[in-house]
């Protein structure tokens, strides 16, 4: 009797695993190497950071330089987590369609100008890209 319950369970565990359907995986989301690049940037200073740390307690550094020294890092590093969020609220602020109503080809406006397929932004005819979202305007 419980190998039977064993089995079935064993069973539904590998049913339920092999039977995952494409819409029930959320997608991936879209990486921004500008962000990675500033998240790298965020990594490397606080790393300076403990090392400068970790060297004014061996003796190795004045307290004036250290004082220095640390405060041009955390200006570096203000610098950079600005900049991460600034591009995470202007991420955020842009209207995200499903890739299935995105479309290639620009329309052309009531006025001769072109709008945008991604965020319906009006556009000057002789634009190649969209002054509200920097997506392409193909012509």
């Amino acid at each position: 009797m419980i190998w039977l319950v064993c089995a079935v369970l064993a069973a539904g565990a590998i049913g339920f695993t092999l039977c995952v359907r494409d819409r029930d995986i959320p997608p991936a989301p879209l990486e921004n190497p500008e962000l990675r690049h500033l998240e790298r940037r965020r990594q490397i200073l606080y790393d300076n950071l403990k090392d400068l740390q970790f060297e004014y307690h061996q003796g190795k550094l004045s307290d004036e330089d250290y004082q220095s020294l640390k405060a041009g890092f955390l200006g570096d590093l203000a610098g950079v987590m600005d900049a991460m969020e600034r591009l995470e609220t202007a991420g955020a602020q842009i209207e995200k369609k499903p890739a299935t109503e995105r479309k290639e080809k620009v329309k052309p406006g009531p006025t001769g100008k072109k709008i945008c397929s991604f965020c319906e932004a009006e556009n000057p005819a002789d634009h190649q890209f969209c002054g509200k979202c920097g997506k392409g305007l193909p012509s």
